[in-house]
């Protein structure tokens, strides 16, 4: 495991930089702009009779127009800057957008092994040749975000163990237990439950590092995390259109570190002005290097923040405050205070035993507007237990026996808007801190089409059922 105060990734991007990491953005900026508007016929139409004379600066960068997920959408193939035999893999994701139709992202093998590089130093961070690494992510696809870890893995010289999404928690646990696993990727939830399970069945595991990824990490998972498996929890920022890799938290464990020499970060506002350091605003980025599908100023949706102070183990790379949530999707109160996921995320999944939620609104009039709803109907969370965790028969870790209560029983003083117990605790939780009033209920089954919920990725959402 990687000793604090030592940050294997600004070795690795100042030899990439020359030491001067504006000077290279700039010129790298410079360079994908030549490529984009001589090789793709989006990028040429689109920069058509801009109102300057090219980008000489930074200003001159941020008065180009962003690009979307819709633009994905509807043009992908046309912002290409290679043939389509070139490229290695394609990606195709479900669109939140209204017309249905899903985005596809191209990549050239030359692409995916920047991010293999990226995989290989950024992991550097909290492995080194001592350990043995799971992967509890898809890998068996050549190209996959486990695929590509792997391969950056390898290079560090640790043991590297993929075994994909978690089907089966007490028999992933079996594998941990087995190949002596010190260090393991893998998605929040599932993460926890597997956590969860492997304690309550007895199955200790030497964990020293666990990362995790592919969905926003609620403070709350860490925290269990860390008190479970007695272990340092990291976190890693990225997305598809990113080739899976972003950013990742060194030992100190305050933000993202970022791939500063392959993708340039923006914060910018509701309008897209360019914010200072400190000032939340949406993500935006650029690829620097890569050829296959560049994307410029790329609004990603998600909600974050440079912090003004460096992290203490570099004095070169920005650090990214962690992210916790979109730009849109919040709930509003009667009061106009708005809410989003993470805020339930820490109330709910501060209690032992429970693997995961569905936040339902249903009936009374809603208003949409901004992506954000206005309440006025009746809420709903239903909790999902771990199984063999501390809600489904179980022991609490303190040893103190905990009530569960089942999805049927009455709102009444011992049911599931009852002071006892988890569902109690949480109703009083979001009462006091939001103003709402749930009705939370406890199911120790899982959703259907799960043996046991572990093999899903988490879809937490907010579920609107009414007039809009």
């Amino acid at each position: 495991m990687r000793q604090q105060g030592q940050n294997p990734l600004e070795q690795w991007i100042a030899a990439k930089t020359g030491g001067d990491m504006r000077a290279y953005q700039l010129a790298k900026i410079r360079e994908t702009l030549d490529m984009v508007t001589a090789r793709s016929d989006f990028y040429r139409e689109r920069y058509q009779g801009l109102p300057f004379g090219g980008v000489k600066s930074f200003a001159d960068f941020e008065k180009l127009p962003f690009v979307t997920a819709e633009d994905l959408v509807k043009d992908g193939p046309r912002m290409l800057c290679v043939p389509q035999n070139e490229i290695e893999r394609i990606v195709t994701l479900q669109s939140s957008g209204t017309t249905g139709k899903p985005k596809r992202v191209y990549f050239t093998e030359a692409d995916q092994a920047l991010s293999v590089d990226f995989f290989h130093h950024g992991m550097r961070c909290l492995v080194d040749e001592t350990d043995r690494c799971a992967i509890l992510l898809p890998y068996q696809s050549p190209g996959s975000a486990g695929d590509l870890l792997a391969r950056g893995l390898r290079r560090t010289g640790c043991g590297v163990y993929p075994y994909g999404l978690i089907e089966d928690c007490e028999a992933a646990g079996r594998f941990i237990k087995q190949n002596e696993i010190t260090s393991l990727v893998g998605n929040p939830v599932q993460v926890l439950k597997l956590a969860e399970t492997m304690c309550a069945g007895g199955l200790a595991a030497r964990l020293r590092s666990v990362l995790l990824s592919t969905d926003y990490v609620p403070d709350a998972i860490g925290t269990r995390l860390a008190a479970l498996w007695g272990c340092a929890v990291y976190e890693h920022y990225g997305m598809t259109e990113m080739c899976f890799g972003g950013g990742v938290y060194c030992s100190y464990l305050r933000g993202y570190h970022l791939r500063e020499a392959d993708l340039y970060f923006e914060i910018v506002s509701e309008s897209g002005a360019v914010l200072p350091d400190g000032a939340y605003g949406e993500i935006v980025f650029t690829t620097l290097t890569r050829t296959g599908m560049p994307l410029l100023r790329y609004r990603t949706g998600d909600y974050g923040r440079f912090k003004k102070e460096r992290c203490a183990c570099s004095g070169t790379l920005k650090l990214m405050e962690k992210i916790k949530r979109r730009v849109q999707g919040g709930v509003s109160g009667a009061n106009g205070k708005r809410f989003y996921l993470c805020d339930f995320d820490e109330i709910i999944f501060a209690e032992d035993g429970v693997g995961d939620y569905r936040l339902a609104i249903g009936g009374g009039d809603l208003k949409t507007g901004d992506g954000n709803l206005a309440v006025g109907g009746d809420m709903h969370i239903r909790l999902q237990a771990v199984q063999g965790g501390a809600l489904s028969g179980g022991q609490r870790p303190d040893g103190e026996a905990e009530q569960a209560f089942s999805g049927t029983q009455a709102p009444d003083g011992n049911g599931a808007k009852g002071a006892g117990g988890v569902c109690g605790r949480i109703r009083e939780r979001i009462r006091a801190e939001m103003g709402f009033d749930p009705c939370v209920t406890l199911e120790e089954s899982a959703p259907p089409g799960n043996t046991n919920g572990s093999n899903r990725l988490s879809k937490r959402t907010i579920e609107v059922h009414g007039r809009r």
